[in-house]
């Protein structure tokens, strides 16, 4: 009962530290560089030779517009909040997606794939 009380407190103050450094680090982030597998992907699947895609319904039901982006879920990733805690855009756009350009980019890009080739 000891341990847990205690790993219960250690999680609450990393909590309580994490939000603290996000407050403060809030205009000194410039950009969210994204690298990872299919849990982060916002859509470069989309973009490659894979069956492993997610651009239908219902997959972005809860997205901006409703619409499927190629994100794994039905709304905005873990990315996304971090993206938008930091006091940026609020979400982050997926490199290979051909409707942003360079300029769309300097506040950050999600270069994630989920490595089920074809």
């Amino acid at each position: 009962m000891e341990s847990s009380h205690t790993l219960l407190t250690a999680l609450l103050l990393g909590l309580h530290l994490f939000l603290i450094l996000i407050v403060t680090a809030r205009a000194k982030v410039p950009a969210i560089i994204v690298f990872g597998d299919s849990s982060v992907d916002a859509g470069n699947n989309n973009q490659v030779p894979t069956i492993a895609r997610s651009n239908f319904r219902p997959y972005g039901r809860d997205f901006y517009g409703g619409k499927p982006t190629g994100r794994f879920c039905n709304g905005r990733l873990a990315t996304d909040f971090i993206s938008e805690a930091f006091g940026l855009r609020p979400f982050v756009p997926a490199y290979l997606d051909p409707a942003y350009s360079i300029s769309d980019f300097c506040c950050g890009s999600n270069f994630c794939f989920c490595w089920n080739w074809v």
